[in-house]
Parts: C-alpha cells; structure tokens; sequence
C-alpha cells in the first residue's frame, strides 16, 4: 500500500479542528455552470475568511474617526455572532465533529455510513459565519473506518483560498500552543 492511499491528506498541510460537516449524497457530480457557480461561491467565502485574520491597517485620522470605527467593528462583530447564533438553531445543523481538513478533501469518522461515491460536502468554518464552505467531492471509505471526501473540479482560486485558510489555521494553532497558559 502506497502512503497516498495510508493518508490520502498526506504531502499538504492539514488542519485539525471540530467542525460542523453535512455531506449530502449527490447522483452526479456537478458540471459546466453548477461547477462554476461553486467554485466563485467557495473563492468569495474562503476569501471573506482569509480577511478576517488581517490586521487593520494604521489610520492617520483624527483619534475620534479611529474610536468610531472601531466601536462600528465590534458592533458587526456582535451582529454576525448574533445572526450566525440563530441561524445555527434555524438550520438545525449537525453537531461539529473532529474533522482533518486539506487542500484535497477532508476525512473524518462519520456518525452513519454513507455511500461512496459523488457528494455535495458543507463545512461550516466560521462559528458566526453561517455560510458553509460547499464543494463537491467524491466519498470513500477508508480501511481505519473513517471515510475521506476527495475534493473535485475545483478551480485554482478555491485551491489556494483553502491552502491559506489552512495554512492560517495552523499558524494561529502554533501561536496558541506556544503562549504560556
């Protein structure tokens, strides 16, 4: 047995993290105009995530203007952990369940046994972010009984969106691990 098929994730970084996850079974993988649509879906949201770990640039205004955006920011902050909140109730999304995400699929032990075969694959990456990250995948089990949604037809963008994603993830991971508690 070759190491790709041992760790089908291995070769790329991953980041390991309790995730909400819904995979929903798919007849046919999408194609044409469905697959487009998802990658400039998945591009804008991962991009949208990427943004909220950037630093705010220095403003040269006046202090007041700096203390009104920043109350604006903490407001939008709240609104979105609000409306993530009830969405979250209103979806009756799954519980988050410990999950190994990489730029090629993500594998996990799932709760019932799905089938293998093509799949619409929702990760809900962002607590107060309802929007789930939704790419198509193609499901197989894994011999230690977990099961592994290869990622297919995805575009560049959506590619490197999740390689920095990941890659942020697992630097903000060090970072934590190394502050002294």
């Amino acid at each position: 047995m070759d190491t790709h098929e041992a760790d089908p994730l291995a070769g790329s970084l991953t980041h390991t993290d309790s995730l909400v996850l819904a995979v929903r079974p798919l007849a046919a993988l999408p194609t044409g105009q469905q697959l487009a649509d998802a990658n400039r879906s998945a591009a804008i949201l991962l991009a949208l995530l990427i943004s909220f770990d950037e630093p705010v640039p220095p403003l040269d205004e006046s202090p007041e203007l700096v203390a009104h955006l920043q109350r604006l920011d903490q407001k939008l902050d709240l609104l979105m952990e609000l409306v993530g909140q009830w969405l979250h109730r209103e979806l009756a999304l799954p519980p988050a369940q410990l999950l190994r995400l990489g730029a090629r699929g993500v594998a996990w032990r799932p709760a019932q046994a799905l089938p293998a075969g093509p799949a619409s694959v929702r990760l809900y990456l962002q607590p107060g972010l309802p929007k789930p990250l939704e790419l198509p995948a193609a499901l197989r089990p894994l011999e230690d009984g977990s099961m592994l949604a290869e990622f297919v037809g995805l575009e560049a963008p959506v590619t490197d969106g999740l390689e920095r994603y990941i890659f942020r993830c697992h630097r903000r991971a060090v970072a934590q691990a190394r502050r002294p508690a």
